[in-house]
């Protein structure tokens, strides 16, 4: 089992954006936000799970989680594997299990991965 416990204020996954149709680009606040979490993962996390694996996520937020600007909870759950792509597992595409939670709180990621079978 692999627990992270991230302080930093959660971004929700932005979708890609275009410059004038031809340049494809991630918001800078959520190209940051990946950065930075997979940071912290690094510092934890020595080599990527192999097999499958189960994630519970809790996002913690200043804002009430019914508010539109919370985000999704499936954005905050992409934004959370795209940063941990690579470092946590091999692929996020092994990630089978999902709970993610939102809640009002200092902003901070509570993270549980764990491999199955």
């Amino acid at each position: 089992m692999i627990r992270l416990k991230a302080r930093l204020e959660p971004v929700p996954f932005a979708r890609v954006r275009t410059d004038n149709g031809r340049h494809f680009f991630n918001p800078k606040r959520y190209r940051a936000f990946k950065e930075e979490l997979g940071w912290i993962a690094r510092l934890t996390i020595k080599k990527p799970l192999k097999g499958p694996v189960a994630i519970r996520l809790r996002v913690y937020r200043l804002l009430p989680p019914e508010s539109l600007k919370f985000g999704d909870v499936d954005n905050h759950l992409k934004a959370v594997l795209d940063s941990l792509n690579g470092i946590a597992f091999l692929d996020d595409r092994q990630v089978i299990e999902a709970h993610v939670s939102l809640h009002r709180g200092e902003p901070r990621l509570e993270i549980e991965l764990e491999e199955m079978g």
